[in-house]
């Protein structure tokens, strides 16, 4: 299917054609493609799944907020038990939600070879399907197209790797493995001086926390033009085998 293709937007069985429109636009495949990324072989999330984990994070951020900021208007009287409060919210909250997902998923991991299949079916299928939806359209319009795509996906790598050099090093393994190298004689107490930073360099540090996250948020637009191609480059190679 492509190393860059999304492997979450394929569903177990075909469903209505989403692309049968007059033109072939970016729009009508986007929103083809994004109406099935939620769509899996297994069950979904159920609500107090998802709430639990956004009450858990909600209890952390006050917590965190009372604990550390109020403490300096707010009696410690008062603050004490709001903290405990969070506190254990937030443990019962994750809690409820790591016991909910195991449950729901403990099944791909005890047959991960097979839950793989299952998904390479499911996916293949589906991609399949959209193959054949597209193929629909006029070739010249999926030529020019995939031209396009093509075009935009080299321009981004070339400004991404000049931005950032190899995209490998964004990883969060490198990312832990360098705090590791950095902390590893961390001494008790040593909070201190994390803290101790000018002006300057929190002006730098904001800036590279903000660089890292607009990193991210390129590889996944990069990896949705990706699947475009893969999908373009598929219909018209169906064209090719059946003139043959």
């Amino acid at each position: 299917m492509g190393k860059g293709m999304d492997t979450k937007f394929l569903v177990e069985t075909p469903i209505a054609s989403q692309l049968h429109v007059e033109t072939l636009t970016f729009h009508g495949l986007y929103t083809r493609v994004q109406g099935l990324i939620d769509r899996s072989i297994y069950p979904k999330p159920s609500g107090i799944e998802r709430w639990s984990m956004r009450i858990a994070v909600i209890a952390a951020i006050v917590g965190i907020v009372s604990g550390l900021w109020l403490v300096h208007w707010v009696p410690v009287s008062i603050l004490l038990p709001i903290t405990v409060t969070c506190l254990l919210v937030e443990i019962g909250g994750f809690a409820v939600n790591g016991v909910l997902s195991v449950l729901r998923q403990y099944q791909q991991y005890l047959q991960p070879r097979l839950s793989h299949a299952k998904e390479m079916d499911s996916e293949f299928a589906q991609w399949r399907a959209l193959v054949g939806e597209l193929q629909r359209f006029p070739k010249i319009e999926r030529e020019q197209r995939l031209r396009f795509a093509t075009a935009l996906r080299a321009g981004m790598v070339d400004r991404m790797g000049l931005l950032y050099g190899g995209l490998q090093r964004l990883g969060p393994f490198p990312l832990i493995v360098a705090l590791f190298v950095q902390y590893q004689a961390w001494k008790k107490g040593g909070w201190a001086g994390v803290f101790d930073v000018g002006l300057a360099g929190g002006i730098l540090i904001f800036f590279i926390a903000l660089l890292y996250v607009a990193a991210w948020l390129l590889i996944s637009q990069r990896t949705r033009l990706d699947t475009y191609i893969n999908l373009l480059e598929a219909s018209l190679q169906g064209d090719s085998g059946s003139e043959l």
